[in-house]
């Protein structure tokens, strides 16, 4: 970590602030220390990763297997690949490398890094990589190069960052495995600056039934209860299955085998991607899914009501390869009588706060959202149906796949507000 992280994180257990005590720096990378909390102790700083873990035991038994397990996967599939950046721009539509110009941003599950780093070729002014893990370790490999990469430890049901000093918080792949999607959704909602985004992607319930119904409860029962090396070689039989399919049909995805035909089939899209992955990738996908002890697969309406009730405008979901939610908001100015700092510890964040409030203001809020005219993106309302189910986990109808198919591409919806 770097001295300027000082400006964005608190204590993970009371939200004050942190002194700061070096034991060991290169160039201005803090590798060992301590960040100190006057009222809850001594927080490790090693390897250079600060370790703002919450109190021991609120983490629960389940997430705590499915973090391990995770921290596991990454530190084996710990390789980053360049197909990583489309796959990313892809998950992140409609905004653009463009959208991470010059701001101060939060990933909230980083893995081994991957998306973090490209956040900051992309330009951003400070990247901040929360994992709970032992994949922080595997992320601090991949981005100890990258001096405005911050690689934290930490739960995103305790983040230790300060309120509303967020410009872009982003998550990719890690909501819907925890224990409560919309809390972790909440808790890096409250990070972010009236006028910053949001951006998350996360399984779809919609055309995952065979999922739901057949592999998930394989998943539950066996496979997330297997040892992690057991698994690590169990799941390459699964995966050359799927790779040998994903090939045989469309070649490398880029071949005249991978043709628009083919792609209308049933999970065309993502298997012509997975086409053009290498083994490797493939196995880690497969393992991806059979390794966590938590996963949900969300409906549309589930994610579209994370925002509705989190002062989020511009909202839009799209419906990503048929079988997985992109969403991204603009986060509002809050009601004049809630003052950012009007809660936890209040006079102690607005005395040694000061900094990171005046360069969250400093950044401009009229900057325009690329995507409110792009034809390829919904735009959804913040109106709750009464009669849809949003309960996590909730049976929803499978989409109208041959409407729905390429809704991503040719319908808007636009936000009334």
């Amino acid at each position: 970590m770097r001295a300027s992280l000082l400006n964005f994180i608190v204590c993970p257990q009371c939200a004050g602030p942190l002194d700061l005590k070096v034991s060991r720096i290169d160039d201005g990378d803090i590798l060992d220390g301590l960040l100190r909390c006057d009222l809850c102790g001594n927080y490790p700083i090693t390897d250079g990763v600060p370790r703002l873990l919450p109190a021991q035991g609120s983490v629960a038994a389940e997430a705590r297997r499915t973090v391990d397990r995770f921290g596991a996967q990454w530190n084996d599939f710990d390789t980053i690949r360049e197909h990583y950046e489309d796959q990313f721009l892809g998950w992140i539509r409609p905004n653009t490398r463009q959208s991470f110009a010059g701001k101060v941003v939060l990933e909230g599950g980083c893995g081994k890094g991957r998306h973090s780093a490209l956040v900051a070729k992309y330009g951003a002014k400070e990247v901040i990589a929360i994992d709970l893990g032992s994949a922080v370790e595997a992320a601090r490999r991949n981005t100890r190069h990258i001096h405005n990469v911050h690689v934290i430890q930490a739960d995103l049901h305790h983040l230790p960052i300060r309120r509303q000093t967020i410009d872009i918080a982003f998550s990719v792949g890690v909501l819907h495995h925890t224990p409560t999607p919309r809390r972790a959704f909440d808790a890096l909602a409250e990070t972010v600056r009236p006028g910053g985004r949001m951006i998350v992607w996360v399984y779809g319930r919609e055309n995952n039934g065979w999922i739901v119904h057949f592999v998930d409860p394989i998943r539950r029962r066996i496979t997330s209860r297997l040892p992690h090396r057991w698994l690590f070689h169990a799941s390459k039989i699964p995966a050359s299955l799927v790779y040998g399919f994903a090939r045989s049909l469309y070649g490398n995805g880029t071949s005249v085998h991978s043709s628009d035909a083919a792609s209308r089939l049933y999970y065309g899209q993502y298997m012509r991607q997975l086409a053009s992955f290498p083994f490797s990738e493939v196995h880690s996908i497969v393992h991806d899914h059979l390794t966590p002890a938590i996963a949900h697969y969300l409906p549309r309406r589930e994610v579209e009501s994370w925002f509705e009730g989190t002062h989020f405008k511009e909202v839009h979901v799209t419906w990503h390869n048929e079988n997985s939610w992109a969403a991204t908001g603009v986060r509002q100015e809050e009601a004049a009588d809630r003052s950012p700092m009007t809660d936890q510890r209040a006079p102690r964040q607005a005395a040694n706060g000061g900094k990171a409030a005046e360069r969250a203001m400093e950044t401009s809020d009229a900057e325009s959202a690329p995507w409110l005219h792009d034809p390829q993106v919904h735009a959804v309302s913040p109106r709750v149906d009464p009669h849809v189910d949003t309960r996590l986990g909730a049976q929803a109808p499978a989409p109208d796949r041959h409407s729905e198919r390429h809704s991503e591409r040719h319908s808007e919806r636009h936000l009334t507000p």
